[in-house]
């Protein structure tokens, strides 16, 4: 029992007692209480009480307010107890009982993590946000596939997924290793990474296969492969050689591309769900994506408020943003400067406004185009070629118009076939099934990039041209070309995935094509 002022506090029967009284308290106004209670007398800011008692769901700053008032007026004369920091948050001088109590709690997680298996990976200090199925489906995955790998476009969250499956896997494993492959310079010092993660003994001063294998020997192991896009052939390699001489190893992996190897299972990571231009202010913010770019905006400015008018420019820039969450972190971070509808009318030009990245994020995560610049880089000239051309196509297409577009003198039909089989391995092109042919579409923002590219090339006008005699040829107006139907947005290994599971998309577009 905890005593705050003259009120008794059992955090077992979540209750509070006044002179043997039992007082009545709503779940979250406790929930807030054992918060500030946890806390030791330390501040707790307002974006942490809403992230610990509001996890997935954005509501008003007032809320919060009302929740303290009334935990207030229950403690009666004690209410000062609980002290607002101005613009801040808040804090509970605690008693000497709660002060022991959650010293007690302390050391008893400390034990706890003394009994946890070896592991490197990060701790996370922000929510995951939508992606509750997604990681349900992974860890299953990962349950039934000795390597499972999550694929999908720049900036869509990889390895936050990756990280929050890795955390919550240490018990099923005897160790948890986390690679971070993007600090690799050079393909062939992959070996050497995973070597220094698992902290091998090496018998030279390059570590081989021979040491990992060594390293491994019987243990259940997780290693947690992140992006592996620039090393994929010898990730690929590595993987399988290490998963044929060791049974009880498994893999996760994070890549732009699969490994297309034996035993992988491919997990494509969705964006997060954005809400449709008719949705009403509720449906706004229970959608994913507007969420998280709220909960962002808080955590940089606590005073955010929100009315009907800011909602529905959310709702727009989630749209417009594709729902991808390394750009709703860059447009968060704008809020303060540009307001939400300047935000808005400024991702016209979102290639300049969008540079806000941590100063400590990979440099290919400090601005969005550094996140496609990360991906265009590891085309080929056919696939660069096709990306620019295909652009001129503002919402889905399918096979024969991608061919009718791109291919030229410089171009045949079976090169762009090849290409637009690439894009879609790559995760720079979306897809989904129209009957018995394939739809495509790049999304807003790649679709933005490309054009740029079309343009660095000289191709635009030339590209321009030929869309409209396209679209003359086969009797469309503008806005009557595009192809409709639902895209495949990376619904992960169930529904219309599931027959991707296993295929290289390149083998699966040729038997389309």
């Amino acid at each position: 029992m905890i005593k705050i002022g003259r009120v008794n506090v059992s955090l077992e029967l979540r209750q509070l007692c006044l002179d043997g009284q039992t007082l009545h308290v709503g779940s979250r106004a406790f929930d807030i209480l054992e918060v500030l209670i946890k806390a030791r007398g330390k501040l707790v800011s307002k974006n942490e009480l809403f992230q610990c008692v509001w996890p997935n769901t954005v509501v008003e700053e007032s809320n919060l307010q009302v929740h303290i008032s009334t935990l207030r007026r229950l403690l009666g004369d004690d209410k000062d107890l609980i002290k607002t920091i101005p613009g801040r948050g808040y804090r509970l001088t605690c008693s000497d009982e709660a002060e022991g109590l959650a010293q007690k709690r302390t050391d008893e997680s400390a034990h706890t993590e003394e009994r946890r298996p070896p592991s490197n990976v990060p701790l996370s200090y922000t929510p995951l946000v939508g992606r509750a199925q997604a990681l349900k489906d992974v860890k299953n995955a990962l349950g039934a596939a000795s390597l499972v790998t999550l694929v999908g476009t720049g900036g869509i969250g990889k390895t936050q997924l990756g990280l929050e499956v890795a955390r919550t896997q240490q018990s099923s494993f005897d160790e948890v290793c986390y690679v971070n492959l993007s600090v690799v310079e050079h393909p062939e010092c992959t070996v050497c990474a995973i070597a220094d993660s698992l902290t091998v003994r090496k018998t030279a001063e390059i570590a081989t296969q021979a040491d990992l294998t060594r390293a491994i020997g019987t243990r259940k192991l997780l290693i947690v492969l992140d992006n592996c896009e620039h090393v994929i052939h010898e990730a690929a390699t590595l993987c399988e050689q290490l998963m044929l001489a060791h049974p009880h190893l498994s893999v996760l992996a994070t890549s732009r591309e699969p490994l297309r190897i034996r035993f992988e299972k491919i997990y494509w990571v969705a964006p997060l769900e954005v809400p449709p231009e008719d949705a009403s202010y509720v449906d706004i913010l229970q959608c994913s994506a507007a969420h998280m770019f709220v909960s962002r905006v808080r955590a940089l400015d606590p005073r955010f408020r929100l009315d009907a008018a800011s909602v529905r420019l959310i709702g727009t820039i989630c749209r417009r943003l594709d729902g991808l969450p390394l750009a709703l972190e860059f447009a968060a971070a704008r809020v303060g400067a540009l307001g939400v509808g300047e935000l808005a009318v400024q991702l016209n030009n979102r290639f300049r406004v969008l540079t806000g990245g941590l100063r400590t994020a990979p440099a290919r995560q400090q601005t969005l185009k550094a996140a496609l610049d990360w991906s265009y880089q590891f085309l080929c000239n056919q696939e660069r070629m096709v990306f620019r051309r295909i652009s001129v196509f503002r919402q889905s297409f399918q096979l024969d118009a991608a061919c009718e577009i791109a291919a030229h003198d410089d171009l045949s039909t079976d090169d762009v076939i090849e290409a637009i089989a690439g894009l879609v391995s790559k995760s720079l092109l979306m897809f989904g099934p129209s009957g018995s042919l394939m739809n495509y579409r790049l999304l807003e923002t790649t679709r933005e990039y490309a054009l740029q590219m079309l343009e660095d090339a000289g191709e635009s006008e030339t590209m321009i041209h030929r869309y409209e005699r396209y679209l003359r040829s086969h009797g469309s107006s503008p806005d009557e070309a595009d192809a409709t139907g639902a895209l495949h947005r990376g619904t992960g290994i169930d529904g219309r995935a599931q027959d991707l599971l296993l295929s290289p998309p390149r083998s699966a577009l040729r038997l389309q094509a």
